[in-house]
């Protein structure tokens, strides 16, 4: 069994088990956002807890990004000019809050930025205690991501080849 088989075969498991379980709708899960918090874990090439912690971070980050749009473009909600200017502002300030450590993975706070617009548009109030799903379920991604990844590195040490 090679290494990309084990993982696959991993990350088949545990994000089948992910998809049960936020099938359940009392839970309150988005299972595509979990799916995005762990996109940004694989994306990161980190490994880990310092995977998770990047994946954690940036989502996070991103997250905040696209509330603060909301939040300022909520005081004139029919400004085309408004929501133009708030995308350059919330892309640039993205892209620097790389220079601090723990926000270096840019293209994981546009994950987490465009699935908070995503949400937003599905009809979920993120400007409210909503945000709560949407917080848990990146979680849960992260937490899907490093088990998906130490399942596949499991079955590739008891059954792979160098």
């Amino acid at each position: 069994m090679s290494m990309l088989f084990a993982l696959g075969l991993g990350t088949g498991i545990c994000c089948g088990i992910w998809g049960l379980i936020s099938s359940f709708q009392a839970l309150g899960l988005i299972t595509w956002v979990g799916f995005a918090g762990c996109t940004a874990y694989f994306a990161s090439g980190k490994h880990g807890l310092e995977g998770v912690k990047t994946a954690i971070f940036s989502t996070m980050s991103g997250m905040i990004s696209a509330l603060v749009a909301m939040f300022v473009s909520s005081f004139v909600p029919d400004s085309m000019a408004l929501s133009v200017i708030m995308t350059g502002v919330i892309s640039a300030t993205m892209c620097w809050q790389a220079k601090a450590e723990v926000l270096w993975f840019i293209p994981g706070a546009f994950i987490g930025c465009f699935t908070t617009f995503g949400v937003a548009s599905m009809g979920i109030n993120v400007l409210s205690g909503e945000i709560l799903y949407v917080i848990i379920s990146f979680l849960c991604g992260a937490v899907l991501a490093i088990s998906c990844d130490t399942l596949g590195n499991f079955f590739y040490k008891k059954f792979g080849k160098e």
